[in-house]
């Protein structure tokens, strides 16, 4: 009996242990994110930039966000390089994202485009804060993105350039004094961050996974699917990254 009584208490330790863990390994981690992360082809999604945490004590004051443009995009197909377009495996990406009007967290916002008018991007800012350990979040819409019926593309994931902006600074002292967090693919772009440093190389992600009932995989793919991986050039990063309100650019100070 006593035997029964000391493994229940042992086993009930585990589990609070095993528990507190999660939680802190959870946190640890946490970092800015899309919600949904991942939306199935064909469909509108309504989804949230999440911010999770401050930089370091600092509170948020606005975020920018950065889509790859799929023109001068990085793209590998099952970790290998692939040569051709975005349009080998999306037929529709250009503009396939909208901010949504929402002075909720920031009292600022506005979408950024590229020169033909597509919307690659967002940011939000100004008005009031969000503390450092309090969530914050950022609503867009993505429109029904279609995957290539002729690729054996069965996930694209989409490496998105995200900034958490708790200072504002020169581009030059972006990494100083927790004045931002940055959640950006290291693709050579002064937006990097420091290689070692907090959430190096550890960018936003947002994936399409193919809809295999209404789109089937061509029967040329032998029924495997290929994951898509797509990152930002260094060129649009630098480009899109700053945040211009009322035709002045005022993240980070020019």
């Amino acid at each position: 009996m006593h035997t029964d009584i000391f493994s229940r208490v042992l086993v009930n330790h585990f589990l609070m242990l095993t528990l507190f863990i999660g939680i802190f390994h959870q946190n640890a981690l946490a970092h800015t994110v899309i919600e949904p992360a991942q939306i199935t082809e064909g469909k509108k999604s309504e989804n949230f930039l999440v911010i999770t945490h401050g930089c370091g004590e600092n509170a948020v004051m606005g975020a920018s966000v950065v889509f790859p443009d799929g023109l001068d995009s990085t793209i590998a197909v099952n970790g290998n390089p692939h040569t051709g377009t975005l349009n080998d495996f999306v037929t529709n990406w250009g503009n396939s994202i909208q901010l949504y009007q929402d002075r909720s967290v920031f009292s600022e916002q506005d979408v950024k485009r590229d020169s033909n008018g597509n919307v690659v991007g967002f940011w939000a800012g100004g008005g009031r804060t969000v503390a450092s350990h309090l969530y914050g979040r950022i609503a867009f819409v993505s429109s029904a993105v279609r995957i290539n019926p002729e690729s054996c593309a069965q996930t694209i994931r989409f490496a998105v350039a995200a900034a958490d902006i708790c200072k504002i600074t020169t581009v030059d002292n972006i990494n100083a004094d927790n004045s931002v967090s940055l959640w950006v693919p290291a693709v050579g772009s002064k937006y990097d961050g420091t290689p070692g440093g907090h959430a190096f190389d550890f960018p936003v992600f947002f994936t399409i996974s193919r809809d295999l009932t209404a789109n089937p995989l061509p029967e040329s793919c032998g029924g495997v699917g290929q994951q898509i991986s797509v990152r930002p050039s260094a060129a649009q990063v630098d480009r899109d990254m700053p945040i211009q309100f009322n035709g002045a650019q005022v993240w980070p100070q020019p």
